[in-house]
């Protein structure tokens, strides 16, 4: 019994000997109380580390590479608004950029119109055929009789050789005539040969400049009565109207054989 109850002693001073340490090392705790009366519950004290305890090992600091991809962000430039008495509060801002102003805009001129250009110079289309200017009716005369007109006449000399031809030391029109070309053969003072008709002289005389031909001329399918106004250029060129207007004449160049 001895034994027991000197074990029993022991264990109790030893309750009581760890019972005072733990109540010595372990800290006072004061419970905050609000201003409204409520108690607030106390915050969990840190556990205690014994000094004999190990270090934590530390987290590898990152690599460079990684703290490379996130660039850091730029602070906010923080601007203090002005207070009542026109100061501001911490460190002045700084002054805003100048904004060039734009430049002033010139009223420009209308420009002129451009000049008209001048007309231009249309030549003169050429005289009808047959026709001539007035100024050419000057140097015509007229012939003396139609004996002084024998032979072929046509509008231009290369006319000579597709309408004519000569037979027995004569002129004759080719066959087939051309009854609309302006040709004329002067066969005797008494009759004249055109391509579409035959004419009879009936009379022969000069009047205004001229010699005024009368003749009746018939065809295949009717007989009339033609007067023409017949003068000379040159001893080739012939010039003929029905009312003796130079500007309306037809003009005619003689055939050499």
């Amino acid at each position: 019994m001895s034994r027991w109850l000197w074990a029993l002693l022991v264990g109790v001073v030893l309750v009581a000997i760890a019972a005072f340490w733990v109540a010595r090392n372990q800290p006072t705790v004061t419970v905050p109380v609000s201003r409204s009366g409520t108690p607030v519950a106390p915050a969990t004290a840190p556990a205690r580390i014994p000094r004999d305890a190990a270090p934590s090992p530390q987290p590898a600091p990152s690599p460079p590479a990684a703290q490379a991809t996130a660039p850091p962000a730029p602070a906010p430039a923080a601007t203090t608004p002005p207070s009542d008495g026109g100061q501001q509060a911490g460190s002045p801002a700084a002054p805003a950029a100048e904004t060039p102003s734009a430049p002033p805009v010139v009223a420009q001129e209308p420009s002129p119109p451009p000049a008209p250009a001048p007309p231009s110079e249309t030549p003169l289309p050429p005289p009808a055929p047959g026709r001539e200017a007035p100024g050419a009716a000057q140097d015509a005369y007229a012939p003396k009789s139609l004996a002084q007109l024998v032979g072929a006449w046509a509008y231009s000399v290369g006319d000579c050789e597709r309408l004519f031809q000569r037979r027995g030391g004569s002129w004759a029109y080719r066959q087939p005539v051309d009854k609309f070309a302006q040709a004329a053969i002067v066969e005797s003072p008494k009759k004249i040969l055109l391509p579409s008709a035959i004419c009879r002289i009936e009379s022969a005389s000069e009047a205004n400049g001229a010699l005024k031909v009368s003749a009746d001329c018939e065809d295949s399918i009717s007989y009339t009565s033609r007067s023409v106004m017949i003068t000379l250029r040159s001893p080739t060129e012939l010039a003929y109207s029905a009312s003796g207007d130079p500007v309306l004449a037809t003009t005619l160049k003689k055939c050499t054989p």
